[in-house]
């Protein structure tokens, strides 16, 4: 996994690097609310130097799929 990305999502969620991995979800991560999912969004566009469209950020639920959308900018 991007070690770019562990350390992205590390610093916004406040959470270790080693408790972030591929299943890392909105869904059990109780620090990963509506607003920190924005920060999440605005950090990986600062970071990959991506331009994510409003459903990407929907998208963007998880870790694996915050890869995908990634990979299809070619920022993976």
């Amino acid at each position: 996994m991007n070690d770019k990305l562990i350390r992205l999502l590390s610093d916004t969620l406040g959470r270790d690097a080693s408790a972030i991995s591929a299943e890392t979800a909105m869904a059990n991560t109780p620090a990963w609310d509506s607003v920190a999912h924005l920060n999440v969004c605005m950090a990986v566009e600062a970071e990959f130097a991506v331009s994510l469209s409003p459903e990407e950020m929907i998208e963007m639920t998880g870790v694996a799929a915050i890869m995908a959308v990634l990979r299809k900018h070619g920022a993976a």
